[in-house]
């Protein structure tokens, strides 16, 4: 420990024993009596505080931070009302007032705090509270002095890049951001972030600011529009903004571009994260060929951050950082050494972790294995039950289907929740989607799964559930750590592990303690506690990393971007492609040597340049024979602008088969009665032609052909039921699901999400750019929608089958051609007041009020 002396942290371990205790007590491991703090231990507390809070270091705020946490926790209930005052002072004086919430009941329903009895103290207060206020619309705002670093910065920097916990408040003080600049007419807005579910909740919170705020024009969209309205605001993902950039520019000027999650950016090179490629390329896009006013970049403890805004757009850029998040971290892990079992106790201000003797280690009878069988369930569910009955918890699962599985247990040794809002839930998703899926069962007991399969209008619900307290519990994958806002009390996790069985002729992927550390930071509700906890249910799953002192320390990571590395390690490869003119089969060089083709073919002899700003160092002589080969080749321009991340040698293969008739044109109607067949016939040729690319998006094309055709087959027929708007459950009701209906169903689940409306669009879309007339049966497919009140539905956040069903139930009446979406948006706003809640909280972004 660092900063403070020997008295201080004496203090410090003090509280944290207590802690350490009473949550020991609390998940039936040890036999004692709870420890209270009484006056001597309160007087010596609010001592440390006081003169800690008065440091500008860091660290110094961030033990105090604990100590008000863990003094406010287990303090004598007769000092409360004097503890508040004494601690309203002092996180003011720290700069994060917003936490005050936490100890004034009055400020939290009033937004005033309670009486003080100091003179001095209010008036101490007020002032350190006024330089962090920021006024919009006559409406007061009270910021932590990190978010009033970063409100400042904005208006003052071009490019402003933060750094800060997940608690931290980065994505409150952008939308505030985002309102003052509307207010003040900037209203060319673009919000990039990394997943779906992201999507859909950025959109619903801006929405509803513009609406708190009585915004008017403010359109806000989760796709390109062909005529964008004047004043707008894109969320989207990577995906879809660089699809911006394809033939023309969409985004020649821009108010303010917001990055969230920037962090993906780092596996730019790896030949496995497409994401990672298409965030960097949409960034430099921005660079070369949009002016931006303002650029933010955000992510969760990066190191160098503001270094990555000048790599990326060669412009000095503001650091905005903070280590100091307004909720405390405790990590507890339970451990065996010997004989002995220990739970230990890891917080970011300790040097060495706190150890306890287990006394009940019935109550731990499934530590140890790797498998997820009986005893381990056991084990979680024992901690589980332990656990504050009225707080939420997230139970991380290494995979989709073990989440599902280990839900499943959970939700089979508890007793339905009796609770009215879980009953019509249930009954929502058995409606939506199938009488024996999974999910509808357990809801009815509190528990749930959230993985990147899940159908988006059934995560939606779940997400609400989750967050308004009637679902407490969720298993979940990795999909959490990607910035969805899960306000959980307490995260559980077994091990780092990514897999349930371990594979010898593969590599057997983990968190990183990157990963984990912001997997922990998702612990703790903002302004709703003090103190996170994650539990360990395995600490000797985990190893410290080189870089590390010891086991689940706050980790950083440094970013850095571009394809330099990665094209010094395969040169030589990249090279012999070059020298070939021929596209390689596989292998990690693969997706670098199409960058680089497809770079040359854009800009030619301009390439150079633009190569060698991303890391790619190649000689005119190369540059040369780079452009000699792709002259030779017939598809047309259009074709392969419009496919940046297929090799354009590749794409010739495609147009040659097209042109010999091996392949033949996709229909151009979704209604085509041979488009079914058209689609297998395409897919089959393509996993014969194009293997590397029906591996990536389809999967593995060797095996049994047998097999494999019928697979193409359901892929196409689910492709062609999604994209003439069949709600999920018709799709499913025509299925026969035999005595394991529940694994079929979430399988076909997530071959529709995965393989029909993502895989399938992606793999066959250069064939349907070579039709000689625009074709969007492939685009049709993957919105799963081609009715314009569909898709305006869809672009405004509303989930594929909520629009449809509302479509079909609600709105035929404006099945007219000049539609006033206007009118749509009306009617949906009275409509809200009288349909199920679940699907009333899915159209909220789509209402005018």
């Amino acid at each position: 420990m660092n900063s403070i002396n020997k008295t201080q942290r004496e203090v410090v371990n003090a509280l944290l024993e207590a802690e350490h205790i009473n949550y020991a007590i609390k998940l039936g491991l040890i036999n004692r009596n709870p420890v209270t703090l009484e006056r001597p231990a309160l007087a010596q507390a609010v001592s440390l505080i006081d003169k800690l809070s008065r440091s500008n270091q860091e660290f110094a705020k961030r033990v105090s931070v604990l100590a008000i946490a863990l003094t406010w926790e287990y303090a004598n209930g007769d000092y409360r009302d004097s503890l508040r005052e004494i601690f309203i002072t002092m996180l003011s004086r720290m700069g994060i007032a917003p936490a005050t919430i936490l100890i004034d009941e009055e400020f939290k329903s009033s937004g005033k705090y309670s009486p003080f009895s100091s003179y001095i103290n209010k008036i101490s207060i007020l002032a350190n509270q006024i330089s962090h206020e920021v006024t919009l619309n006559n409406q007061i705002y009270l910021l932590t002095e990190f978010q009033k670093e970063v409100w400042d910065s904005i208006d003052k920097n071009k490019i402003t890049c933060i750094s800060a916990p997940t608690s931290a408040g980065k994505s409150f003080i952008i939308y505030l951001k985002i309102i003052e600049r509307l207010a003040r007419k900037k209203v060319r807005i673009i919000y990039i972030v990394p997943t779906i579910s992201l999507v859909a909740q950025v959109t619903r919170d801006l929405t509803n600011l513009i609406k708190e705020f009585s915004l008017e024009g403010i359109e806000v969209y989760t796709g390109i529009q062909e005529s964008p309205p004047k004043c707008y605001i894109y969320v989207l993902t990577q995906e879809r903004a660089i699809s911006g950039f394809n033939e023309t520019n969409h985004f020649n000027e821009i108010d303010l571009l917001v990055v969230d999650e920037i962090q993906n950016i780092e596996r730019v090179a790896s030949d496995g994260d497409q994401r990672s490629k298409i965030l960097y390329d949409f960034l430099k896009e921005i660079k070369h060929q949009t002016k931006t006013e303002k650029i933010i970049l955000s992510g969760p403890r990066l190191k160098n951050i503001g270094n990555l805004g000048y790599e990326i757009f060669d412009e000095v850029s503001y650091e905005a950082e903070t280590k100091l998040p307004p909720v405390v971290n405790v990590t507890y892990s339970i451990a065996k050494t010997g004989r002995t079992y220990l739970l230990n106790q890891y917080s970011d201000i300790s040097e060495q972790p706190r150890s306890i003797k287990i006394e009940n280690s019935s109550n731990i009878s499934g530590l140890g294995g790797t498998l997820y069988n009986e005893g381990f369930h056991s084990y979680l569910l024992s901690i589980l039950s332990k656990v504050d009955k009225d707080k939420s918890n997230l139970i991380f699962s290494p995979t989709a289907i073990q989440a599902r599985k280990t839900a499943n247990y959970l939700a089979d040794h508890k007793a339905p929740a009796k609770d009215p809002k879980l009953e019509s839930l249930s009954k929502y998703i058995e409606y939506f989607v199938h009488p024996d899926y999974d999910l509808a069962k357990m809801v009815k007991c509190g528990v749930a799964y959230h993985t990147g399969k899940l159908p988006l209008h059934i995560r939606s619900v779940i997400e609400e559930s989750f967050a308004k307290g009637s679902i407490k519990n969720i298993v979940c994958t990795t999909t959490l750590m990607q910035g969805v806002n899960f306000p959980a009390s307490t995260i559980l996790v077994r091990n780092p592990y990514l897999f349930v069985k371990r594979k010898s002729n593969s590599e057997n992927v983990k968190l990183s303690n990157y990963e984990f550390s912001n997997l922990r930071g998702r612990a703790g509700r903002l302004l709703k506690e003090f103190i996170g906890r994650t539990i360990v249910l395995d600490e000797s799953s985990f190893e410290v990393e080189s870089n590390q002192e010891s086991l689940f320390e706050q980790t950083e990571k440094e970013l850095t971007a571009g394809y330099g590395e990665y094209f010094d390690r395969f040169r030589s490869e990249i090279e012999e492609g070059i020298k070939n003119q021929q596209p390689i089969d596989e292998g990690k060089e693969k997706s670098l040597l199409t960058h680089i083709r497809q770079t040359v073919f854009r800009h030619g002899n301009n390439s150079l340049a633009r190569l060698e700003e991303v890391g790619i160092n190649l000689d005119k002589e190369k540059i040369s024979k780079i452009i000699e080969s792709l002259a030779r080749i017939e598809v047309p321009k259009e074709v392969v602008l419009k496919n940046r991340y297929w090799d354009p040698l590749d794409l010739e293969i495609i147009f040659q088969a097209l042109k010999s008739r091996k392949l033949k044109p996709l229909p151009r109607n979704i209604w085509d009665q041979n488009l079914l067949d058209s689609l297998k016939n395409s897919l089959a040729t393509f996993s014969e032609i194009m293997p590397y690319y029906f591996k990536r998006y389809i999967g593995d094309p060797s095996g049994d052909a047998e097999m494999r055709s019928r697979y193409i087959w359901s892929i196409c027929r689910y492709a062609t039921d999604w994209g003439r708007e069949n709600l999920l459950r018709e799709i499913l009701s025509e299925r026969n699901f035999t005595e394991n209906s529940s694994d079929e169903i979430d399988k076909a689940v997530q071959t529709i999400s995965s393989k029909a409306c993502f895989g399938l669009p992606m793999l066959l879309k250069p064939l349907a750019d070579m039709s000689p007339e625009d074709n969007a049966v492939l685009s049709i497919i993957e919105n799963g929608a081609h009715h314009k009140i569909t898709k305006f539905l869809i672009s405004k956040g509303v989930p594929r089958d909520t629009a449809i069903y509302l479509k079909n139930k609600h709105l035929s009446m404006f099945d007219k051609d000049n539609l006033d979406f206007r009118e749509v948006q009306i009617y949906l706003s009275e409509l809200r007041k009288n349909i199920s809640p679940w699907i009333s909280i899915q159209i909220e972004s789509a209402c005018l009020y």
